[in-house]
């Protein structure tokens, strides 16, 4: 009982700190992901009402969708009007470190594996891409469209 109270009270922490809800349900892993991710490439948090992009480049010039997983796969989104301009997945470590999955604009994933393979979404909200694909992307993506990491 008393771990429970203690992760309670470190999201209750978690919510004073970043103004998020850090609620204990799966959007837990996406909430600590992305305030992990904005440290990490140096980015601004939108609220947590956007419907496709997550965060902003500190220049405001790149608005970015951030999936994290602790599980080597990401969600994206099946819908062509929801595709974010940059998609950035990473998985989280156990020592709570940051693995780059793929960096780069949405549409190319888009374009290069789901239209150029034909893929089916898994559900109709989404295509559900591994670590392997995500990373063999991500070495095609030129390091000028990616968004840079700073920590």
């Amino acid at each position: 009982m008393e771990e429970i109270k203690q992760l309670l009270e470190i999201t209750r922490s978690l919510q004073e700190k970043y103004g998020r809800k850090f609620t204990l349900d799966g959007k837990l892993v996406g909430d600590i992901g992305e305030v992990l991710t904005a440290e990490a490439y140096n980015l601004t948090l939108f609220s947590e009402n956007e419907p496709i992009h997550d965060a902003i480049t500190i220049d405001g010039l790149k608005r970015i969708q951030i999936k994290a997983s602790f599980k080597n796969y990401s969600y994206f989104p099946s819908a062509k009007s929801k595709i974010p301009d940059y998609f950035l997945s990473v998985n989280i470590l156990e020592n709570g470190e940051l693995e780059e999955l793929f960096n780069g604009p949405g549409q190319f994933i888009y374009d290069k594996y789901i239209i150029g393979r034909n893929l089916k979404p898994t559900r109709e909200t989404f295509y559900n891409l591994s670590k392997g694909v995500l990373i063999k992307l991500n070495a095609e993506v030129p390091e000028k469209d990616k968004i840079k990491r700073v920590k």
